[in-house]
């Protein structure tokens, strides 16, 4: 129980005298954790100065927050861990603690006041320079226990830490992922899992094989939101994300070599995906999606128009559909730039229109548009085409008001097949 704490102030008047009781110590320590939840570890260290009610409260708290660039040089006047060595540089009796010693003493001091009888349910560790594989593996594995709900990391190290395989088998209770850096992730072939795990952030992680993404969604059951950022370092990369609970997907790509993307999530509703090449990705049942944004790289030595169009009929129940085409280095002459990518945009509505621009788009955005005569042809078959348009705006930031309006003028004598479709130049 929480012991009661008063101050008696200096009394204003001689012959009366206010006290003044400490609600806030009062509180029970359940609460009062509960408050220090919300701070940062290092700040919830600092209140064990205020009273003796504080000393060991912080050790309560079912969080611990380390930041490399937060804690930064922290000194000490402490004679009994004292370096002769560093007298002169720290001036006087003060030393240098480094970040892993900051961390060690924050575990032994939790672990000695406590005797673990609060377990961590969060733990995050951002070591952004100089990091020991050693320190890391320790820490990872001490807060690694079934109580753990999120485990948040980004390591900068030379040498690849290799996550602790335990994780798979103890961490029931674990809802978010997140794991940022040279980190290399090696699923068991059998484990039990994270049964409850909801969101897994991955960002610049390294796979031990093939099979590594595929295996680590299969231990998630219930998973609900995935963010993949990937840098594609070696040959003969195949991704499947088959994810029947997901909701929402972010997958960026920055390659070096060719990879292939199977995505087959029914439950699905928001994609985002950059760095993708049309002719590698597979797209299965997203039955249920209602938005992506998709940027794709453009081949002009391909069935460009034919391979967009497939890609967007996949897309079929789409209400919202942002896609963009990287123009990379090419072998194009830009005075055929027009005629080139208006024969892309014929055959890609030659054949069916895809079901979701026909039947189901509402609002569509044209942003930096340019004037080219295939941005034109591109808009006038949009029109065209969507019968439930309600808006189409066309925005660019390079055109001066003399041929916005010529450009607005032209936009609004193209046939729309929406006859309550509003057009717009900005």
């Amino acid at each position: 129980m929480a012991e009661s704490t008063s101050k008696r102030l200096k009394p204003t008047d001689p012959e009366e005298a206010t006290v003044v009781e400490d609600r806030i110590s009062n509180l029970p320590d359940s609460l009062l954790c509960h408050i220090l939840s919300f701070l940062t570890t290092k700040e919830a260290v600092v209140t064990s100065i205020l009273s003796s009610r504080w000393t060991t409260l912080w050790t309560l708290v079912p969080k611990l927050d380390f930041d490399s660039h937060e804690f930064g040089e922290i000194f000490s006047s402490d004679e009994e861990e004292q370096s002769p060595n560093h007298q002169d540089r720290w001036n006087n009796n003060r030393y240098h603690f480094t970040f892993a010693r900051i961390v060690s003493r924050v575990w032994a001091l939790r672990d000695r006041s406590r005797n673990n009888a609060n377990p961590i349910k969060h733990f995050r560790l951002y070591w952004h320079s100089d990091s020991d594989p050693i320190h890391v593996d320790t820490w990872v594995r001490t807060a690694i226990t079934p109580d753990l709900e999120e485990l948040d990391l980004s390591i900068s190290h030379p040498k690849p830490f290799n996550f602790p395989s335990t994780l798979f088998n103890y961490a029931k209770s674990l809802l978010v992922l997140k794991l940022k850096g040279k980190i290399v992730l090696n699923p068991p072939s059998s484990s039990s899992g994270f049964p409850s795990l909801k969101t897994v952030h991955l960002v610049d992680v390294r796979f031990a094989n093939g099979n590594t993404v595929s295996k680590l969604l299969s231990c998630c059951p219930v998973l609900q939101n995935l963010y993949l950022q990937i840098y594609i370092r070696d040959r003969d990369n195949y991704f499947k994300i088959i994810a029947p609970t997901l909701k929402t997907l972010h997958l960026i790509f920055l390659r070096y070599w060719e990879y292939k993307l199977e995505i087959n999530a029914p439950a699905l509703e928001y994609l985002y995906c950059r760095g993708c090449s049309i002719e590698d990705i597979l797209l299965g049942n997203l039955s249920n999606l209602f938005e992506a944004n998709v940027t794709v790289d453009h081949d002009p030595n391909k069935d460009y128009g034919k391979k967009i169009r497939d890609f967007i009929g996949a897309l079929s129940n789409v209400k919202s559909l942002h896609l963009v085409s990287n123009l990379t280095q090419e072998k194009v002459e830009w005075y055929n730039v027009d005629e080139e990518y208006t024969s892309i945009i014929e055959r890609m509505f030659y054949e069916d229109v895809p079901i979701c621009i026909s039947s189901h788009l509402q609002t569509f955005h044209f942003k930096g548009f340019k004037g080219f005569r295939y941005e034109l042809e591109f808009v006038r078959h949009i029109l065209k085409t969507a019968r439930f348009l309600k808006t189409m705006t066309v925005s660019s930031a390079r055109m001066n008001s003399e041929v916005k309006v010529r450009v607005l003028k032209e936009l609004l004598m193209f046939p729309r097949e929406s006859r309550t479709c509003q057009i717009a130049f900005n």
